[in-house]
């Protein structure tokens, strides 16, 4: 079904006493892409639940080619031409790559599914965005990249004229995202009509026709993108001018000369191979390179959640080969994982008990655990991050990715870590508080703690770091001060 237009009418939603939207409007029209932007928590993904039938309006409208609809289910939403490609992954990974993509709405012959023309259908839409997926794959077994791919085929599928976009480049390699925004300006020229939701503000100036900005679930301005510039839009997001914040000159590094981690030779089939280098007491040690280059499967082969085939890893001195992430844990090095929603969090646990996980022997006593101590130990590190909640007991999944980062962090803060892993801690997460978290970890490391930096943003390792290891195709291409670094010059250190 063609959608020429969209109307967002005085739109309220509030979520118990929780207000999340405050008579929001907007209108968007077929043929362009429409970029919504705010800081974590501005509405940008409530609204886009309640276009897609997800949530309902508490009040206001919703209006298509000019008339009134109120969604009861996403299906509802999609008989009108609207689906929505969501920033989590949620595929049934049991299931192949082509049955995710044409979930409910496999081809039928007198009533019985030919699973032959299904197959030729969920490749069609795939091979639109990337041709490399294996449709027979299981979709658990691909990658995080191809995963989310996955859920952009399955959008279109539906047929939907109106598809909305949640943070979609966020795991995927620069080819993957440059197939993407092809498709995408394809599907404009054929007068499609895109809501499109990132915190890179690169991709909204070279995609979007028009943008508009949410702050505290409010309507704040629409910007054309011919005439504006990101620090326009980070003031229009936060409210205030943001400045440019050189995190290593404000907050210096105290490097010790004392090798906490040193890893030589680490090597895992298909994955990496001869990987060598040291993390000194009080340093930022960043892996940079593109999604692929084997930086997250070499973490997780440090923190004991793979075993290695071949090489040497002390930690403090002391050999080590941890068979499991809890012996990892007991010796102080601890990883916070790529995919923060799937492998980070407890969704259905409140923040303090997602906090106080690993540490509820530290609030046991003969009658059990003090929950009343959990909490207090909690609201230390609510307070001194500090963590935005309405309350220590509110359920971390209400909370922002950059909140819930926040919270992960200080889990591991709370068992008294020395060594800190994150893997790509800033993905999903806004401008300011990508620097609050950045802030903290200059400040951690100045306090002694040693950090491991994962990232594929090459800007992000320049503001953060204080030295860099680049990969490229499961090697190490060199090891870098960023002191005086570009991104050209890493880009060129990791392609060599």
């Amino acid at each position: 079904m063609l959608v020429s237009q969209l109307e967002v009418r005085n739109v309220s939603k509030t979520f118990g006493s929780v207000v999340a939207l405050r008579d929001v409007s907007l209108t968007a029209k077929a043929g362009e892409v429409h970029a919504v932007i705010g800081e974590n928590g501005a509405g940008k993904s409530t609204l886009m639940n309640i276009i897609c039938g997800n949530h309902s309006v508490s009040s206001g409208e919703i209006r298509v080619d000019g008339k009134a609809v109120r969604f009861g289910s996403p299906m509802e939403a999609q008989h009108m031409g609207i689906a929505i490609a969501p920033q989590e992954i949620l595929l049934a990974p049991a299931l192949s790559v082509a049955e995710n993509v044409m979930l409910g709405r496999q081809r039928a012959t007198g009533g019985v599914v030919s699973w032959k023309a299904t197959r030729a259908e969920a490749i069609r839409h795939l091979q639109a965005l990337d041709p490399d997926i294996d449709p027979d794959a299981r979709a658990g077994d691909v990658t995080v990249a191809q995963q989310q791919l996955v859920q952009i085929a399955r959008a279109t599928a539906t047929g939907a004229r109106l598809l909305i976009f949640d943070e979609p480049t966020a795991a995927l390699t620069l080819k993957e995202s440059a197939r993407l925004f092809d498709f995408i300006k394809r599907f404009r020229s054929e007068g499609g009509l895109i809501l499109y939701i990132s915190h890179r503000l690169g991709e909204i100036l070279e995609l979007s026709d028009r943008i508009t900005v949410l702050r505290d679930g409010r309507f704040v301005t629409e910007l054309d993108p011919a005439k504006t510039s990101k620090d326009e839009m980070i003031q229009a997001m936060a409210g205030r001018e943001v400045a440019d914040l050189d995190l290593r000159h404000q907050i210096p590094a105290k490097i010790s000369d004392e090798i906490v981690l040193k890893v030589e030779g680490l090597s895992r089939r298909d994955e990496f191979d001869n990987i060598s280098f040291d993390l000194k007491r009080g340093e930022i040690l960043a892996i940079g390179g593109l999604i692929g280059s084997g930086r997250s499967e070499m973490a997780r082969c440090l923190f004991g959640d793979k075993p290695r085939d071949a090489g040497r890893v002390e930690v403090f001195g002391k050999v080590e080969n941890f068979s499991a992430p809890a012996d990892a844990i007991r010796a102080g090095l601890v990883y916070l994982p790529e995919e923060r929603k799937h492998d980070g969090i407890f969704p259905q646990l409140s923040v303090a008990e997602n906090i106080a996980m690993p540490n509820l022997g530290a609030f046991a006593n003969w009658t059990g655990i003090s929950w009343l101590k959990v909490v207090g130990a909690a609201e230390e590190y609510i307070r001194s991050i500090p963590i935005k909640v309405n309350s220590p007991h509110q359920l971390i999944s209400n909370l922002s990715g950059g909140n819930q980062q926040k919270a992960i962090l200080s889990r591991w803060l709370m068992s008294h870590c020395r060594i800190l892993i994150l893997d790509e801690p800033t993905r999903g997460i806004d401008v300011n508080a990508k620097r609050e978290i950045q802030k903290l970890l200059r400040e951690l490391a100045q306090g002694g703690l040693s950090v491991v930096y994962i990232s594929s943003e090459l800007q992000e390792i320049i503001d953060v770091s204080d030295r860099v290891v680049l990969m490229h195709e499961g090697k190490v291409r060199g090891i870098v001060p960023t002191e005086g670094a570009t991104q050209e010059s890493l880009l060129a250190v990791a392609m060599s």
